[in-house]
């Protein structure tokens, strides 16, 4: 076998192939790790109850995030005040 860049085996790779494995078996390991989890979390008796509480939570965050990235609302009253000031007339004359 030929030997990596610092001497391990495995082919003469450069750091990009290196870090791309690295990533790879980073992601292997959650997938692994999400696989366990899901199972643990399919034995729970109260996985219905589970599901609504992650639903809600779920949507109050994107009550949130929509409330966060929208533009503001004008408050009711300060726009019926703007139509009245609009109104009158001689107001702004100056």
């Amino acid at each position: 076998m030929a030997h990596t860049e610092d001497g391990a085996e495995g082919g003469r790779v450069g750091d990009p192939v290196l870090i791309a494995a690295g990533a790879a078996d980073l992601v292997i390991e959650g997938i692994g790790t999400a696989l366990r989890r899901t199972g643990a979390l399919l034995g729970r008796s109260d996985l219905a109850e589970l599901a609504r509480d992650g639903r809600e939570e779920l949507r109050q965050r994107g009550i949130l995030a929509l409330r966060r990235y929208s533009p503001a609302a004008e408050s009711h009253m300060e726009l019926l005040a703007r139509r009245a000031a609009s109104r009158e007339p001689g107001r702004g004359d100056a």
